[in-house]
């Protein structure tokens, strides 16, 4: 690795799959209002999770891959205030509004579209009112569907920032960031239709 690409991943990747200046926003909102933050699809990187946790009371790292939970002896992330869960995004093992931030860099890359929906009602069921959430994708896939479906979720868009990303998939190396926050008072249709 060459030192541009180690800057490159010590300052934009400090927490994940990021473009140009979107770590710096998440870690504004983060530290603006610290709390429980949950960083799904988290992955094996020991360092992302350490910086990310540097900003939170308490993060929960979670990934749907079961040897997530060996993370916790690994050097890289002994930190007093990081969990491990294995969790599937579709469904997850936390009580209603008990998150202040979640953190999805590049998950929905890897959500298929017909789940996109489901994932968004739980993250809306599991984020506390006025909480943040903060996704990453590549341009590769169109953000307005994710506006959209995160509007239809009962979540509203406070900013959307596109960066420059080498490992953004597609021709375009661009990569999005939206931070939405969860409404007070409402009642996603989607959540519904998934709890009956």
């Amino acid at each position: 690795m060459n030192y541009k690409e180690q800057i490159w991943e010590h300052h934009h990747y400090r927490f994940g799959l990021a473009g140009e200046g979107q770590a710096d926003i998440i870690q504004a909102y983060l530290d603006r209002k610290r709390g429980r933050v949950l960083n799904i699809g988290c992955g094996p990187s020991g360092d992302q999770i350490r910086n990310l946790a540097a900003h939170t009371n308490v993060l929960i790292a979670a990934d749907k891959s079961p040897g997530i939970g060996n993370m916790e002896r690994s050097p890289a992330v002994v930190r007093a205030n990081i969990c491990f869960m294995a969790a599937d995004a579709r469904s997850l093992c936390l009580a209603d509004e008990s998150i202040d931030h979640i953190v999805a860099l590049g998950l929905f890359a890897c959500v298929s579209p017909s789940d996109t929906s489901r994932v968004l009602s739980e993250f809306y069921r599991v984020c506390r009112v006025r909480g943040h959430l903060m996704l990453t994708n590549s341009v590769a896939h169109p953000k307005e569907k994710y506006q959209e479906s995160c509007r239809q979720a009962g979540f509203h868009l406070l900013k959307d920032h596109e960066g420059y990303c080498p490992a953004a998939s597609g021709n375009v190396k661009q990569r999005y960031l939206l931070v939405l926050v969860k409404k007070a008072g409402h009642r996603s249709r989607m959540l519904s239709r998934h709890t009956k």
